[in-house]
């Protein structure tokens, strides 16, 4: 079992109309719904890949019901922590020329009794799961070293965060014994945690060895069609993806990192984890819902992906 820990899951709009207009009245042409958040993103691609899946997350609020019950349709077990506050919002605009705006709530904000019942529920879930993956921004009320918390609960089990800014930078200065199994930032968010640009594969090379350095077994940048860049056994690896027509680009990371935890709990090699997890974002891109992932796809692109080292 893989267990998926949610601190800040969201309703997921996804908007189509023909361009953005500052100050105009905009009417959309389709609007696709669907229960998102990053864990809860990979939750989903997890159950597309026939992995058994726990959820343990906050909810709150008729859009909590609302997402706990899509996300029992999937045939995902949720462990709820039921909060106060209602549960966020997120909006998808895509424009007719392929252009993606986002515009998300901060999310409702939890108490520390809301925080204590939520770790308590992933140690119980992490005694169970081969890996345990952490993933998603943070809400109001969660201090900044919240990930850092969350991996002393995970009992020692391989642990992949994925989060940004102020939750990033106090995991990567904390020095966690033991260390997360991987961290996955994108990489505008690897560049703002290490404050330099990461345009370049030697670049990226470096920042992998500046991450592994802050005690990462095995960190990876994911960048968007650039594929994803993992520091692995001593080794710089780049996987690409086929180039696409995006049809929505949201939650391709989160679909990137469902592949990830999926090899490492089968205990594939580094090539084959980086293979799926290239694949699952790349068919990402090609559904309405964000991190809406379709078997077909995969089996068709997987193939398509090249893996190779880098150079020293």
């Amino acid at each position: 079992m893989i267990c998926a820990v949610s601190l800040n899951p969201a309703l997921d709009k996804y908007l189509r109309l023909a361009r953005i207009e500052r100050g105009g009245h905009l009417e959309a042409r389709e609007v696709v719904a669907s229960a998102g958040g990053k864990a809860v993103n990979v939750a989903g691609v997890l159950r597309a890949l026939e992995e058994n899946v726990e959820l343990v997350g906050f909810f709150g609020g008729v859009i909590g019901d609302f997402l706990l019950e899509a996300i029992a349709a999937e045939g995902i077990r949720a462990d709820a922590v039921r909060i106060a506050a209602p549960t966020r919002t997120a909006f998808v605009m895509v424009e007719d020329d392929g252009t993606e705006t986002e515009v998300v709530e901060p999310g409702g904000a939890v108490s520390e009794g809301e925080i204590a019942q939520l770790r308590a529920k992933v140690r119980a879930a992490a005694s169970r799961a081969a890996v345990v993956v952490l993933s998603g921004s943070v809400p109001p009320g969660c201090p900044d070293d919240i990930y850092v918390r969350l991996l002393a609960d995970c009992g020692g089990r391989p642990a992949i965060v994925d989060t940004s800014r102020a939750p990033l930078r106090a995991l990567l200065g904390a020095r966690v014994q033991p260390p997360p199994a991987m961290i996955k930032p994108n990489r505008r968010e690897a560049e703002a945690a290490l404050g330099r640009p990461l345009a370049a594969p030697e670049a990226m090379a470096e920042a992998l060895r500046a991450l592994a350095a802050a005690g990462v077994a095995m960190p990876v940048i994911s960048d968007g069609p650039a594929g994803i860049y993992a520091l692995a056994q001593g080794e710089v690896w780049h996987a690409q993806p086929p180039r696409l027509q995006a049809v929505n680009s949201v939650g391709s990371g989160d679909a990137a990192v469902a592949g990830l935890a999926a090899g490492l709990a089968r205990g594939w090699t580094v090539e084959a984890t980086l293979r799926l997890a290239a694949a699952c974002g790349a068919a990402n891109v090609l559904t309405k819902e964000c991190a809406g992932v379709r078997a077909e796809d995969l089996r068709r692109l997987a193939p398509q992906v090249v893996v190779r080292r880098l150079p020293a």
